[in-house]
């Protein structure tokens, strides 16, 4: 029996693709798309102005009244009681410890610092802030009314003031 030796170049795959719809011809394959390299762009030296020559602006200009931020609505309402402290006044955000299951041990509770915030002008310290479910703007809790017996009373109209934020 002869030896036969191996085969060291092989011929180009060929792929026969046959489609059988009712008549109907497949689009013509489209050729690859060749790859491209970008290559990075080279900074460009700048120029010295010469006398007389204004110079160029490097940053873009700072708008008059930039449009504020977009405030997103609250997803569960939130209070802070405001009172006096140091040079101004901090607003502590009112948290809710956890309460003990099945009359086990108190859970330890550790609620966040105070916050800086500017004391009002038209509201008498301390007070409470309140912010909704669903709203973008705090209001004063106005304090428990005290109406003579028999009277209809008012409630004063909510006062807003703006949100304690870090």
């Amino acid at each position: 029996m002869a030896s036969r030796t191996p085969r060291k170049t092989f011929a180009a795959p060929f792929v026969v693709t046959l489609a059988a719809c009712g008549g109907k011809s497949a689009p013509p394959p489209q050729p690859p798309t060749p790859i491209t390299t970008v290559e990075p762009a080279q900074p460009q030296p700048i120029a010295e102005p010469t006398a007389g020559e204004p110079t160029p602006a490097t940053t873009p200009p700072i708008q008059a009244n930039p449009p504020p931020p977009k405030v997103q609505p609250a997803t569960y309402e939130q209070h802070w009681r405001v009172s006096k402290g140091g040079d101004g006044c901090l607003a502590m955000p009112q948290v809710s410890c956890p309460e003990p299951k099945n009359g086990g041990p108190r859970p330890t509770c550790n609620p966040p610092p105070p916050i800086k915030y500017a004391c009002p002008t038209d509201v008498d310290v301390p007070f409470e802030i309140v912010l909704r479910e669903g709203a973008t703007e705090c209001f004063v809790v106005p304090p428990p009314m005290k109406c003579p017996k028999g009277a209809m009373c008012n409630p004063p109209r909510p006062r807003k003031v703006d949100c304690p934020t870090r």
